[in-house]
């Protein structure tokens, strides 16, 4: 009687490190938190920092779009790829709770970066009618959020906060750009994991007023922030000239950008914005947006003229205000658009001269955050 060969088991296969980490640093936030429970070996590699970064390189090349909608007098944070936008004329977004900003004492979004949201809110000290501020770190991702930090009672009369990044420390900074009645000009940073506002004194040795209206917040680049401001030119007829103020967040200096050479506009404030990881700036004229490129951040020579489209061309009535620019596809043709008079994003392919509107749940949407990634970024 013949035997039956024994069957061998098969091979155990082995991965090395490294390709393990490739292959996690791909998948998104809400698989690695789940993961980090596989094994102590998984948890200890997707807590790493080196990880985090590497996965937050992967999550770069996918960039979400993030807004803020209001629902029953609810302030809810919203995020989705943006693609979405490039594909539907109608995204419904289902209502989670948990993103509601009310929930988390803070009624503001001061922005985004590397995964992190940059939340404000406030109480009245009923004696002194004095208003104390504070921030909160949020990662929405892996849903882990700071303690209230920041804390102190302000007396500005105008205000603006803006989040950043400072490579060369790799510090995360909140800066608070202010205006009162004694002092013209205010600036203090805050870092995450030190808690103290420290006082940024140069500033007030540039003699310019700045815009502190909410569409005219200051844009981070290349560990700066970036803020467009004017000065009062007297003669005839008194003009204003306008410049970019840009603060290195690593060595706490100001530089002083002049716009474009020779550009004409028809009275409108000009601004500033991130297209491409690039400066740009955007003007009107005879109701047409025109968008000038900072190739080489710092260097005004290096202004290249982008694009040239009209209010006509997007659908926008310039009644209601000059959109905003918030994004661009990954090829350049596409621009993604938002007018805070309006409910709907704008996609205008500027190569087709095609435009259509994309509605988001039918509700009334602050477009206060551009560009969104996962991360594992942690909060302190």
């Amino acid at each position: 009687m013949a035997t039956q060969p024994l069957k061998s088991n098969p091979p155990i296969l082995f991965l090395p490190n490294e390709l393990i980490a490739d292959i996690l640093s791909r998948l998104r936030v809400k698989y690695l938190m789940q993961m980090k429970c596989v094994s102590k070996s998984w948890n200890t590699l997707i807590s790493d920092s080196m990880f985090i970064k590497m996965h937050l390189n992967q999550s770069s090349l996918n960039p979400q779009f993030s807004l803020i909608y209001s629902q029953n007098n609810d302030h809810s944070f919203v995020s989705f790829p943006v693609s979405l936008l490039w594909e539907n004329r109608s995204i419904n977004i289902s209502h989670d709770p948990y993103y509601q900003l009310n929930d988390k004492s803070c009624e503001e979004i001061v922005g985004s970066c590397n995964g992190l949201v940059c939340l404000a809110g406030h109480s009245l000290n009923e004696i002194t009618r004095c208003k104390e501020r504070w921030l909160r770190f949020w990662n929405p991702a892996t849903r882990a959020i700071s303690n209230k930090l920041g804390a102190y009672y302000y007396k500005f009369k105008y205000y603006k906060f803006t989040f950043g990044y400072d490579k060369s420390t790799e510090t995360y900074k909140v800066v608070v750009f202010g205006s009162n009645l004694k002092e013209k000009n205010i600036v203090k940073i805050l870092s995450l994991g030190d808690n103290v506002w420290r006082s940024i004194h140069g500033i007030h040795a540039i003699p310019l007023q700045f815009y502190f209206d909410h569409e005219y917040d200051g844009v981070h680049l290349s560990c700066t922030i970036n803020w467009m401001a004017f000065q009062s030119v007297f003669g005839g007829d008194d003009i204003n000239e306008y410049v970019i103020i840009s603060l290195d967040l690593s060595t706490d200096t100001f530089t002083q950008l002049m716009p474009p050479e020779n550009y004409d506009n028809d009275g409108y404030v000009p601004n500033i914005c991130v297209l491409m990881d690039s400066l740009c700036f955007s003007y009107e004229k005879e109701s047409e947006i025109f968008i000038w490129q900072m190739t080489k951040f710092g260097d005004e020579k290096s202004w290249s003229h982008f694009l040239k489209f009209s209010y006509h061309n997007v659908g926008i009535d310039y009644k209601f205000g000059h959109p905003f620019i918030l994004h661009i596809s990954e090829d350049g043709d596409t621009l993604l658009l938002a007018n805070n008079q309006q409910d709907s994003a704008i996609l205008y392919n500027w190569r087709n001269n095609i435009a259509k509107k994309t509605r988001i749940n039918n509700k009334i949407c602050w477009f206060s955050i551009r560009n969104y990634v996962e991360s594992l970024v942690p909060t302190c």
